[in-house]
């Protein structure tokens, strides 16, 4: 029985995984960890009733048929079979890397890891011959698309819903509050990357992510506004034919897709009936309505600590936001100020990565008095 590990299981993913993975005879969800959602948490687990289990607080639940361990145990235990790690933001990267190490194979929803450590990590997987398995839409779409592929790839369409402001110029958002930017039209998921979808700053994340996952230059991947959210990539390959990935916006499949691979024996149920289905439309980015995607586009070619920055203080900048310590229009603004003139060194190294945020957090907090 294939033994999973679920990392952060009270919010959106783990939650769905654990949708994915309910009643399935041949997985057993072996341990869960969780944040600070402990009554979620103690539910799961009575119902689960996984081998091991976590918590940032450390809460003993006495549950008989669980036991507490550390999270650092948990991902280091030779006998788990994979790891989805649904946890958020580019400082859960450790225990990533420690699974990693132990040549575990790992899922990911974690775009702020992927962009901010991506070489480094995916060096990493290749030297244990550990998997690294995208869990997002998009980059899953891609997955679907070139498994099993011979042919040469010519270029990767990404597909963008352009987020809740999309009919908006960004001069009419001057107001808007977290409540508004944490609401989307199509897709149900975390406040930071549903911010990150308003200002398109998920569409450069997946830029980045494609990249380093797959190989593919930034020159060879486009990005295309798709109000519906049905197409969630495209690969179109040397011989003009072009690939799409169709399904509704759902992030059970991606779930599904790395839980099973290379099986795919689980049942996705939420399916696409091509009888509702109106229209499919397509078009260009309009760059004027979305500043921190319009500078991002251009800053991510200067190389990898750069995006590392880039990744970095985005993160910074949009919690700020989501605490109300300042506004959405802000976030642009400071995006440029505190990133264009900006020298970082291009040795590539976890040290220098953190030496980045460190300097970035304090730039932040000193020029913001924060």
């Amino acid at each position: 029985m294939k033994k999973v590990v679920i990392i952060g299981s009270t919010g959106s993913i783990g939650e769905q995984t654990i949708d994915v993975l309910r009643n399935q005879d041949s997985v057993e969800i072996y341990a869960l960890t969780a944040g600070k959602n402990l009554e979620k948490h103690k539910k799961q687990l009575i119902e689960i009733k996984p081998k091991y289990y976590d918590n940032l607080e450390k809460i003993d639940y006495k549950i008989s048929d669980s036991k507490l361990i550390d999270s650092n145990e948990i991902v280091n235990n030779d006998e788990i079979d994979f790891i989805l790690f649904a946890s958020s933001g580019s400082e859960a990267y450790e225990p990533i890397f420690s699974a990693i190490e132990n040549g575990i194979n790992v899922g990911l929803t974690n775009k702020e890891v992927i962009v901010t450590y991506g070489p480094i990590l995916f060096d990493l997987a290749k030297k244990k011959k550990s998997k690294v398995f995208p869990v997002d839409s998009e980059p899953s779409a891609i997955w679907q698309c070139i498994e099993g592929e011979e042919r040469k790839i010519s270029k990767i369409i990404l597909t963008a819903s352009g987020g809740i402001f999309r009919d908006k110029k960004f001069d009419e958002l001057k107001n808007i509050t977290p409540k508004d930017a944490t609401s989307h039209p199509n897709w149900n998921m975390g406040k930071k990357i549903t911010v990150d979808s308003s200002t398109m700053m998920n569409k450069i994340f997946e830029i980045v992510e494609t990249s380093y996952m797959f190989n593919i230059p930034f020159e060879n991947i486009d990005v295309l506004i798709h109000r519906q959210s049905i197409v969630h990539s495209m690969v179109e390959f040397f011989d003009g034919s072009i690939k799409a990935q169709l399904s509704k916006a759902d992030m059970k499949l991606p779930i599904q897709y790395a839980l099973d691979f290379p099986n795919f024996n689980l049942n996705y149920e939420n399916k696409l009936d091509f009888s509702e289905i109106k229209n499919l439309t397509f078009s260009p980015v309009d760059r004027s309505k979305y500043p921190c995607y319009d500078f991002s586009i251009d800053y991510i070619k200067k190389g990898k600590l750069y995006i590392s920055a880039l990744s970095i203080l985005d993160e910074i900048l949009v919690n700020l936001f989501l605490d109300e310590k300042i506004s959405y229009v802000s976030i642009p603004l400071y995006l440029e100020k505190f990133l264009d003139d900006e020298k970082f060194d291009q040795n590539f190294t976890i040290d220098n990565i953190i030496e980045v945020r460190e300097y970035l957090t304090k730039k932040v907090s000193k020029e913001l008095k924060i």
